[in-house]
């Protein structure tokens, strides 16, 4: 009895150190491999299981490079096709997958339109091609709501405590 506990309580303490963390991209140098609960990408936002995202468009003509379909069991794992794009998809999972020789990455499993297959998301690649939209916003958005704040700066339409604001929250997208 005293032996199940114990086995209990370290799995359940070896659980919550892996499947309850929060992985963020400035330290998938160091990460290690398993699930994690959420991801704070490389755009600066968020990301958590149960969140929903938006396939983008395919970085190759009638494919995602990045985005695939099936399980590899009861599916073959083929690319996502491109009449997939616009469409939005459910994280179940969020995994960190590779080794210290060729580097760590993270992938999002998600729920397929249909339901039978689900599809897996290499989310920074598939996040800088557009194969995803992220929920953080592009250098060059950031870049152009600053400039256009800094056209009602000198205007008068804004105040620079209005300006100043906003600038600091644009410049973390601005690369």
């Amino acid at each position: 009895m005293k032996l199940n506990l114990m086995v209990a309580f370290l799995f359940s303490i070896t659980a919550s150190a892996v499947f309850g963390q929060e992985i963020k991209y400035v330290d998938l140098a160091t990460a290690e491999r398993g699930e994690y609960t959420s991801y704070l990408g490389s755009d600066g936002a968020v990301y958590k299981v149960g969140d929903r995202v938006k396939i983008g468009v395919p970085s190759s003509n009638k494919t995602f490079a990045f985005i695939t379909e099936g399980d590899g069991i009861l599916l073959p794992i083929t690319n996502l096709l491109a009449s997939s794009s616009g469409t939005e998809t459910e994280i179940k999972r969020i995994f960190v997958v590779g080794n210290k020789r060729s580097g760590y990455s993270v992938s999002f499993r998600t729920k397929g339109i249909t339901g039978l297959s689900n599809y897996t998301i290499q989310f920074e690649n598939a996040l800088s091609t557009g194969e995803v939209k992220g929920f953080g916003l592009s250098s060059d958005h950031a870049l152009a709501q600053l400039k256009k704040a800094k056209d009602k700066l000198d205007l008068g339409l804004i105040t620079q405590e209005e300006y100043d604001k906003l600038k600091a929250e644009l410049t973390k997208y601005i690369k």
